[in-house]
């Protein structure tokens, strides 16, 4: 698919770096990287900070493992790698980062990383929501200009954040956001178990992305595997205290039903919804390998008939999709 707004060729599924080149090896990494796009994706996610939270890694390692990857395997274009920028500082969550500095410093960091003069798309991984978002753009805009970056999109900005931002963009003539990145699954997440600086997907933002036809690109689509690890008996962790509930348990029933009779796994079932959202979606998944990858990549090919997605629209917040 291509991004509204772009002329940006998507795969459906969209590969989450954040364990690249720390929770996985350079090793693994590669395989892994080598699966998705060998299955046809060709969108990678990352961020200037992952994995910066394990003291025993090099700073900005996922970007540099992408980055290595890309010139041991000689690609050029054929991988659109998104990266995020303009994270608060680590452990100091109110000290923001989106001033036109830190943003400029992350986008070249990132370019060195990444081995690419133009970064196809940056996301802003956090918002201050005190701040005028004309400053932001303003500072995105003048490093679209200089061909520093591509396209900007967001990610954890509320839909009042994301309206102000579009105002600001069309008194100015700019560009705006090309994509939204934020949390949702079919899986409500368990009260207190998130940042308070991230978004989830809600009704005021389904409606901007209907109103707008500006693409999701949702992270923790899998909620963490919450359905199959459910299914199976085998529930613990942080999957387990993010997101079981009753109302989550309930609708992992009715998952595993529609699942069974596919012949897939329930998240594998999950990402099938999504194709029934009245809008792009791209959902960020966050595999560790190439058999999660390929089961991945066989859920969000699944064809649903419209009678079996409709039970599920509510939990999604799209109850009246078309």
């Amino acid at each position: 698919m291509t991004l509204p707004g772009t002329a940006l060729s998507v795969s459906r599924l969209c590969l989450g770096g954040n364990r690249l080149g720390g929770e996985l090896d350079r090793d693994r990494s590669f395989a892994l990287l080598d699966a998705f796009v060998a299955l046809g994706g060709n969108f990678v996610d990352t961020a200037h900070v992952y994995a910066d939270w394990l003291p025993e890694v090099e700073r900005s390692c996922s970007e540099k493992t992408i980055g290595r990857w890309r010139a041991a395997r000689g690609l050029a274009d054929e991988v659109l790698v998104a990266t995020k920028i303009g994270h608060p500082v680590l452990g100091q969550p109110g000290k923001t980062r989106l001033d036109r500095a830190s943003l400029r410093q992350d986008v070249e960091e990132a370019r060195e990383n990444l081995g690419l003069g133009c970064l196809p798309i940056v996301y802003l991984h956090r918002d201050d929501p005190a701040s005028d978002p004309s400053a932001i753009l303003g500072a995105l805009e003048e490093m679209r200009a200089e061909g520093s970056i591509l396209h900007y999109g967001a990610s954890n900005w509320s839909a009042a954040r994301l309206r102000l931002a579009d105002e600001a963009a069309q008194a100015m003539g700019w560009e705006g956001f090309r994509a939204n990145q934020v949390e949702w699954s079919l899986a409500a997440r368990n009260p207190g178990t998130a940042a308070a600086d991230l978004c989830v997907m809600d009704a005021a933002m389904i409606g901007w992305h209907r109103e707008t036809g500006i693409a999701a690109i949702p992270y923790s689509a899998q909620a963490q595997g919450y359905f199959d690890k459910l299914a199976a008996g085998q529930l613990t962790g942080p999957a387990a205290r993010h997101y079981d509930s009753a109302g989550n348990r309930a609708r992992g029933a009715r998952l595993s039903a529609l699942a069974a009779r596919h012949g897939v796994d329930p998240t594998q079932a999950m990402l099938a919804l999504f194709r029934r959202a009245g809008f792009p979606v791209v959902p960020v998944v966050g595999c560790r390998t190439a058999a999660q990858v390929a089961a991945s990549v066989r859920g969000v090919d699944l064809a649903l008939a419209a009678e079996e997605v409709a039970p599920f629209l509510a939990d999604l917040g799209l109850a009246t999709a078309g």
